[in-house]
């Protein structure tokens, strides 16, 4: 090789496949600047304008295509990433998504609520407070979800947001959303959605609650380096991901 040459640590070792909304613009980066080296990552976007009930139904008939096109790559594990649309339709609607998506794509699959599902397990977090943007028919269905999959829910809290305006709150919104939630009862909390600025703030959360603070794209990272069996731990962004084995 010429010594000349920059090898890409990212290039040519583990490819993840991520399936977002097309909205989402929160993600990527905050993915990019988080996960360790040794991963690439390579995008399919579904079509989501509002986040509705009905627009997240709607969302998933894309799904195949995404997931075809992610085919292409060979990808090692593929990411729905979408909490509200990887729940929306109820218990079993994240597991009925990557049955899909693995029989397309020929690899393990994961979503975001299965891996929200699987972080607080793994936290042992049995009382959760919960912190979201969405709109109060859709926090509904994520308390739902979560207490149907054990949890229980002890306070919830929602700001209202769909769609584009989700991206666009500040870090500092986020935190004083998720401290607002906060109870002595909670063993923990959990800030979802991939379109919110989280991870910038989980660290300091946790630090003045005392208690684990996950998010959606955190746990989603989680489950795609368990998957991949990576063997680097990730500090700054939370217990989970710095308490990996």
């Amino acid at each position: 090789m010429n010594p000349k040459n920059r090898r890409n640590p990212n290039i040519g070792f583990s490819k993840v496949g991520l399936i977002l909304p097309s909205v989402n613009c929160i993600l990527e980066p905050e993915f990019y600047a988080v996960a360790p080296k040794g991963i690439s990552f390579h995008s399919a976007r579904v079509l989501l304008t509002e986040t509705t009930p009905e627009a997240l139904i709607k969302m998933e008939e894309d799904l195949d295509l995404a997931a075809k096109l992610l085919a292409t790559a060979n990808p090692h594990v593929v990411a729905y990433a979408c909490t509200s649309g990887s729940f929306v339709k109820g218990l079993g609607w994240d597991k009925v998504i990557i049955e899909k998506i693995q029989s397309i794509v020929g690899c393990p699959a994961i979503t975001t609520s299965t891996a929200m599902v699987q972080a607080l397990q793994v936290l042992n977090i049995h009382r959760v407070a919960l912190a979201t943007p969405y709109l109060d028919v859709v926090n509904e269905r994520e308390k739902a979800f979560l207490t149907k999959s054990g949890f229980e829910v002890v306070k919830c809290k929602g700001l209202g947001l769909s769609g584009q305006t989700i991206r666009e709150q500040t870090p500092e919104r986020v935190y004083e959303l998720a401290k607002s939630v906060d109870m002595p009862q909670a063993e923990g909390l959990f800030i979802s959605c991939t379109d919110f600025r989280a991870m910038e703030v989980i660290e300091a959360l946790e630090a003045e609650l005392g208690k684990p603070v996950t998010s959606s794209n955190q746990v989603t990272l989680w489950a795609v380096l368990k998957i991949l069996n990576h063997p680097n731990r990730v500090s700054g962004y939370g217990r989970l991901l710095a308490e990996m084995p």
